[in-house]
């Protein structure tokens, strides 16, 4: 194995850090909001609605006092894996004050108040054997 690929091997092994952290994307005079999913010394794990492609030269600001320059490896729909130019001490994420990204997720609308209490009730009034009728299909004999 080549000294480079054992370098990009030895970086990929870096201990990681799983977090869900807001930051932005800085590149070519343009910013992305994004979700860092995972950090490391070497680099982090992005998610992020903005397209980029491989070998674009970026900034990774995850707080008012951390900036990371860095470049994208590697690109799965809206994740990228990114490489840090230079080590990036672990450390200074405790001392910074995180921006939790928000949850994307939102509760279907069959667990919606008005809805899940008109099930109740109809389930209410069914006798057993109506009830097995109506849950069959969810069950294997």
């Amino acid at each position: 194995m080549s000294k480079a690929a054992l370098k990009i091997e030895e970086e990929r092994r870096a201990q990681r850090q799983t977090l869900i952290w807001r930051g932005a994307l800085h590149y070519e005079n343009e910013s992305a909001q994004v979700r860092v999913r995972n950090i490391s010394a070497t680099g982090a794990l992005i998610e992020s609605p903005a397209p980029f492609r491989v070998g674009t030269q970026l900034l990774l600001k995850l707080s008012e006092t951390i900036s990371i320059q860095a470049t994208v490896e590697w690109t799965a729909g809206e994740h990228l894996g990114v490489s840090f130019h230079d080590p990036f001490d672990l450390a200074l994420l405790v001392q910074a004050r995180p921006v939790a990204a928000p949850a994307t997720w939102a509760p279907p609308a069959y667990l919606d108040s008005a809805i899940q209490a008109a099930w109740e009730r109809r389930l209410r009034r069914l006798s057993a054997a109506q009830l097995r009728d109506e849950l069959k299909a969810y069950f294997r004999d």
